[in-house]
Formats: C-alpha cells, structure tokens, sequence
C-alpha cells in the first residue's frame, strides 16, 4: 500500500510540475490532441469497426421504421373499413405518393401514386392493383385535386379535364366519389378516396363531415411515420 501511495505522489508531483511548467491550458491541449490521435489510430487500424457501428444504427432504424409501418397501416385499414360502413360506399382507399427516379438534366422529380390500401363492400370488387406505381403527370385531375384539396361529385364533371381517368373510374363502375387531398405541412402526401359505384348515391353532408376527420388522421399517422 505504502508502494502505491508513493507511486501516486510521485505521479501528482509530475502533474504539478508539468502544470507549472507549462500552464493547466497547455497540458489539456496536449491530452486532446492525443485523445484525438488515439481515435485516428484505431480507426485507421480498425476500419470496420466504425462501418459496423453504422450499419448497425441504419439497421435499428430501418426495423423501426418497418414497425411503424406496420402499425401505421393497420390503423388506417381500420379507419377505412369504419368509413366505408358510415357511408355506405363501395370503396374507400388511400393512394400514397412517392418519388420513382428524376430528370437527368433538371433533377426534378417524377411523382408516382400507390394505391396501397383499399377497403371494399360485399360484392365489390377491388381495384388497388389497377393503381400501383402510376406516373401523376398522366392524370391533370389528380394536379387540379391537390390544387383545390379537395374534390366530391359525379365522375361526369371530370371528363373534359381527365378524360383517362374518367374512362378509368367508368371502367371501376364507379358513379360518384369524393377526394380529399392529404399533406403534411406544404408537402403533399396522398389522396382519401371514397367511390360510390352503380346506381348508388353519397350523402355529401356525411361525406364532406366524415372525409374530413378521416383525412386528418391519416394524414397524422403518415406524418409520425416518416418522421420519427
């Protein structure tokens, strides 16, 4: 014990002579500029250990990203199938946008439209896969839906500034329907649909009401998923 104590004294006796020598400021320098050095070495020495250190904190986030995901997907198949019931639709569906690829020279982006989740009633078919992965430069309704935020009414009233996707809804049997466009901030993230198909009619009250509260929460989840 004694042998310690007198190595410890003489280390603190250096300690105060390199202070008085030199300055508290300095020696504090020189034990940063080593602690740095020391870094620099072993990960000079040690290259993948820093990778995988990032890989694995891409890896976490990635599976909590998917976990939200997945949550978030659930709760909103759950607010489309109580949508569909409150008003008696044939379809309610959610159509979310992404980036594809950009213009080589401009470096403008290319949006596309995902028709990812889609509740139907007895009897009427689904029609999600008719709408994956569609360029929205193709549809000027879609440009003039986001313009206005929103849109309800006959599929008529559309022909003359979409006639695609006035032969697409026909095609879907769809008469009338009501479309709400979703953002988060000034960005735009997708479109509620609810379609009403054959002879049948919407209660636009009810649906401008229900459309409405609907849309603000999926929008909230989608914002909470992209955004952890």
């Amino acid at each position: 014990m004694n042998e310690n104590m007198e190595k410890g004294i003489g280390w603190l006796q250096k300690l105060l002579h390199l202070q008085q020598k030199y300055g508290f400021l300095s020696i504090c320098k020189g034990l940063f500029v080593l602690l740095i050095s020391g870094y620099v070495l072993f990960f000079t020495l040690n290259p993948r250990y820093l990778l995988d250190k990032v890989e694995a904190v891409q890896a976490s986030k990635h599976d909590d990203a998917v976990s939200r995901r997945i949550d978030a997907d659930a709760d909103i198949r759950l607010m489309l199938n109580r949508l569909l019931h409150i008003l008696d639709a044939d379809r309610v569906w959610l159509i979310e946008l992404h980036n594809g690829s950009k213009n080589l020279a401009s470096g403008l982006p290319f949006l596309y439209g995902d028709m990812r989740i889609e509740e139907t009633a007895e009897g009427i078919a689904n029609v999600d896969e008719e709408y994956t992965n569609f360029s929205l430069s193709k549809y000027p309704f879609i440009a003039k839906v986001f313009e206005d935020g929103y849109f309800w009414g006959s599929i008529d009233s559309i022909q003359k500034t979409d006639e695609r996707l006035f032969f697409k809804f026909k095609s879907n049997d769809v008469n009338e329907m009501a479309l709400l466009a979703l953002y988060a901030g000034e960005k735009p993230l997708g479109v509620l649909g609810i379609s009403f198909c054959g002879s049948k009619r919407m209660n636009p009250v009810a649906v401008g009401k229900n459309i409405r509260k609907c849309g603000i929460q999926i929008a909230s989840l989608l914002t909470d998923n992209n955004h952890p």
